[in-house]
């Protein structure tokens, strides 16, 4: 093998190590040498993807198609580099263009469906997953990503079958088989069948121990279900392994809160925002907290400072209007509850039963908002 060639053949072991730069500086050496090298150019077009330079990445792969007009590789890279502008049409023509070239190829069947996803066209997505299954049945990803697709739809005892397939598929590569097992404990839960989607983070854990994600779903659902203790258990595995991680604290704060741990709550919900200041799940539980304390000025400053970072999260204005009703001024009460209202009209639900409103209960402009009526 010539040096020329040797340096192609290290630049492809360097960019599957993911050693982009290295693999970059090899395949424009090779080059420099062989212009007009199909493979070098299509290979430093993949180096240029990976690293994120998406206008060369597009001229080498521009080039591949000069230099070979049949070549499908041009057209599925200018695809890829399409995706990742966000420019799925024209990723749909050019996978349409390299699947002229080779109409049998699973993988182009997939990244095309996946480009008709992102645009919208639902049935042309399932059309190109189910050709791709037609021609490999063992390949997972068109299972992968139909079952996605039929989860947004709501049909997800066929999602689950297609997830099910999936991880049969690839029981022998662990990277893959968490991704997928994510998918189908989202659609478990999507589903409300804690059960089962407990089971399969579990399954997440068997492989990776310390999957920070799998753990914080394992806490959310225990906090849901009202098994504070477990939850918290959960939040302290993650805490230990990710010291920065500010939902951790958050969540970990409002389970100590539910088992009455108020101060403690405070403390968390403080660590969180140490970490990231701008969270305004944790400034609306800590004005709730706060409020649970009698310390009214605080807790309004905390909702405050949550609308600041978003005024449309519908939460503090629900606590402001409790809180202003806590302390007699009805006027406001009802307008920051209308506010809650007109963002989330769900969370009259809240209202119905919650007892820090029951003195708003007699007014017929709180009669009317939970019925939804203008006022």
């Amino acid at each position: 093998m010539s040096e020329g060639y040797r340096l192609l053949e290290q630049g492809e072991r360097l960019l599957a190590e993911s050693r982009i730069d290295e693999a970059i500086e090899r395949f424009r050496r090779f080059l420099d040498d062989y212009p007009e090298d199909i493979e070098g150019q299509y290979q430093l077009g993949l180096a240029l993807y990976e690293k994120g330079e998406l206008e060369e990445a597009a001229l080498r792969f521009r080039r591949v198609g000069e230099l070979d007009p049949d070549d499908p590789r041009s057209y599925d890279g200018l695809a890829l580099v399409m995706m990742e502008k966000g420019d799925y049409a024209r990723a749909v023509t050019y996978y349409l263009e390299a699947l002229q070239r080779d109409p049998d190829n699973p993988d182009l069947l997939n990244e095309l469906g996946i480009a008709y996803h992102e645009l919208g066209d639902e049935e042309r997505a399932l059309q190109a997953y189910e050709r791709a299954l037609e021609l490999d049945p063992n390949f997972g990803y068109p299972y992968y990503n139909r079952a996605r697709l039929l989860a947004g739809r709501g049909e997800f005892e066929e999602a689950v079958e297609c997830l099910e397939k999936a991880v049969s598929l690839y029981k022998g590569e662990r990277e893959k088989l968490i991704d997928v097992l994510f998918e189908l404990a989202a659609v478990y839960e999507e589903m409300l069948d804690d059960e089962r989607a407990v089971e399969t983070y579990g399954e997440i854990l068997m492989l990776d121990p310390d999957n920070v994600e799998a753990l914080l779903s394992l806490g959310s659902i225990y906090l849901d279900r009202g098994d504070y203790h477990r939850a918290a258990a959960y939040f302290d595995r993650v805490i230990r392994l990710d010291p920065e991680n500010d939902s951790a604290y958050l969540e970990k704060g409002y389970a100590l809160g539910c088992l009455g741990e108020v101060e403690k709550e405070l403390e968390y919900i403080d660590k969180c925002l140490a970490i990231n200041p701008e969270n305004k799940y944790a400034l609306s539980n800590k004005g709730a907290a706060l409020m649970e304390l009698g310390r009214m000025e605080e807790a309004e400053e905390s909702f405050r400072r949550a609308l600041e970072v978003d005024p449309s999260y519908p939460w503090p204005y629900y606590n402001l209007s409790c809180l202003f009703r806590s302390i007699g001024e009805t006027d406001r009460a009802l307008r920051y509850l209308r506010r809650a209202l007109e963002l989330d009209p769900s969370l009259r639900e809240d209202a119905a039963r919650d007892a820090c409103l029951d003195r708003l209960r007699h007014t017929l402009t709180f009669r009317k908002l939970l019925e939804g009526e203008a006022t």
